[in-house]
């Protein structure tokens, strides 16, 4: 078997089961040298895998993502004149986003196969919450490219892993309300002092 000239022979398997309840939220499945994903559906041969049954595999468009205009409403002209060719390539880097709803989804009819490319910050996927009470099983794994993908900052885990201004994915756990009543325009600055302040506890 010869492998493709942009993969080598490193290949991930795993067996996962979904019970009741189980999902997996949308994500583009971009870690280290991941290349090419794929899914062998083992549900029950016996009892066909309906609709009733949830657990669809969902693939989901991509779209540019937006920039946020609002956290530019508080600067004041020499701030935006004093913002380089970096920085605005920095704002406006491309990164993509998933659509709202998913554009195709797939039963995971038993013996049945499902594979797609990785993609840094494109293919995104999530699963179904299953409804049944039946396991939803699959072998599922990765075929691995020689080298990590070149825009790798752009992958899901990536972007979760950063804080960027106005963002809360990391420091102390802050309500909704309380950056609500705050004002959009301060939300940056009540996240900054609170992953401050959750830094400061964890040196002292």
């Amino acid at each position: 078997c010869k492998t493709h000239t942009h993969t080598k022979s490193q290949v991930d398997c795993a067996a996962n089961c979904h019970t009741k309840g189980c999902h997996l939220l949308c994500h583009d499945d971009v870690i280290g040298t991941r290349k090419v994903s794929y899914i062998i559906y083992l549900t029950d041969p016996d009892t066909a895998w309906t609709d009733v049954d949830g657990g669809r595999l969902e693939l989901y468009d991509n779209f540019d993502e937006e920039k946020d205009d609002d956290d530019d409403d508080d600067d004041d002209d020499d701030d935006k004149k004093g913002k380089s060719d970096k920085d605005e390539a920095i704002s406006n880097n491309g990164r993509k986003v998933p659509g709202v709803i998913p554009c195709k989804t797939i039963l995971p009819t038993f013996n049945s196969l499902a594979y797609f490319v990785v993609t840094p910050g494109v293919s995104f996927h999530s699963v179904q919450e299953v409804f049944c009470d039946r396991p939803r099983l699959s072998i599922q794994g990765w075929y691995h490219a020689k080298e990590a993908p070149s825009d790798i900052e752009n992958a899901t885990l990536n972007r979760l892993k950063s804080t960027a201004k106005g963002e809360d994915t990391e420091g102390s756990f802050m309500p909704l309300s309380q950056i609500v009543d705050n004002g959009n325009e301060k939300k940056a600055a009540a996240v900054a002092a609170a992953a401050a302040s959750s830094k400061d506890d964890d040196e002292s």
